[in-house]
């Protein structure tokens, strides 16, 4: 009878582990899909500022284009060559 115990404690043991590591691994890929889109969003927030500072390169000057587009007069005088 007392193995019985013994080995339904550790049946619960083990059930209870692979819950916590479940719900940890689910937490995880969460947190990195989160992450990735933020990122994702990020890079398309910076191509579409560079594709609007390429078309008013040529009719502003690169400071003003600078202080309306979060980009810096160094990367605009990149875009610029």
């Amino acid at each position: 009878m007392e193995d019985r115990l013994v080995y339904e404690r550790e049946q619960e043991s083990r059930k209870q582990k692979e819950s916590l590591l479940y719900t940890v691994e689910k937490k995880g890929i969460e947190k990195g899909l989160k992450k990735g889109l933020e990122e994702g969003k990020k890079e398309g927030k910076k191509e579409a500022q560079i594709e609007i500072a390429k078309n008013l390169l040529d009719v502003l000057d690169v400071e003003t284009i600078a202080k309306k587009i979060e980009l810096t007069v160094k990367e605009l005088k990149e875009l610029r060559r």
